[in-house]
């Protein structure tokens, strides 16, 4: 009797510990991210998502956890399958009214009771 009580311990040690992950996809949250300058939106922009961080990554398209691509006919990009957590959204995307790429990031801290819903998401950008 002892032996099969160890084993459930050990087994539900294991499942407690994957069912606490966090930032990471695999989740039910789906963010929409619209990143904007000077309150004009900017379409077909790509995101990189760095995990588990608030602040800027030093190289943020380079040095990424997530990479998404928005399609050219929309003003906002979709990120779908997040988990709680924190995490770092730079948005890099091309303003036709100035003929430059813009960029921007911004912190999003996704909540426990918010694991599950829709969140839309404003990045200001600016040029480079």
């Amino acid at each position: 009797m002892k032996s099969q009580l160890k084993y459930i311990i050990f087994f539900l040690i294991i499942v407690a510990f994957n069912s606490c992950k966090k930032n990471s996809t695999g989740g039910k949250t789906k963010i929409t991210v619209y990143p904007a300058h000077h309150g004009k939106a900017i379409y077909g922009a790509t995101v990189y998502v760095k995990f588990n961080t608030s602040d800027l990554p030093s190289d943020p398209t380079n040095n990424y956890d997530l990479k998404v691509v928005g399609e050219d006919s929309e003003e906002h990009v979709h990120i779908e399958g997040l988990r709680y957590g924190n995490y770092y959204l730079y948005a890099v995307g091309f303003d036709p009214e100035i003929s430059e790429t813009v960029v921007g990031g911004a912190p999003l801290t996704i909540k426990w009771k918010e694991r599950k819903s829709n969140i839309n998401f404003d990045i200001a950008v600016s040029e480079d």
